[in-house]
């Protein structure tokens, strides 16, 4: 995972600032549905940006812009829909499960490392 370019907070901001001026606009234009997806989809970008989290960045824009397309342009999506729902929760699911960071983990083999050294000193 690429550093942040801001900090948690900032990036919730100016996240939570950009989806209200998508609101705004989708309440001025009467344009709900599929400007949600869109409205959804800049909260989501701009937060999976500043976080530093590219590739989840790119597999979002995917999901939620083919979604917005497929409504927007009238495809027929009684297959297609349901088969990106599934492909973005497997992505969720095999990112948390295979490649997240384990805080806890992490933790545990510093416990082992220095523990490993302390008793090699005593020795």
């Amino acid at each position: 995972m690429a550093a942040p370019i801001l900090s948690k907070r900032r990036t919730e901001a100016i996240a939570n600032g950009c989806f209200l001026m998508a609101m705004g606009v989708l309440i001025y234009t009467w344009a709900w549905w599929p400007g949600i997806l869109l409205a959804i989809w800049l909260y989501l970008a701009v937060r999976q940006f500043f976080s530093g989290r590219t590739y989840d960045l790119v597999i979002s824009s995917i999901i939620l812009l083919g979604l917005y397309a497929i409504v927007y342009f009238k495809f027929t999506w009684d297959f297609l829909i349901p088969v990106l729902f599934i492909v973005g929760g497997i992505y969720i699911i095999f990112r948390e499960y295979f490649f997240s960071e384990d805080t806890d983990g992490e933790e545990k083999s510093q416990e082992i490392r220095d523990d490993t050294d302390d008793r090699s000193k005593n020795k």
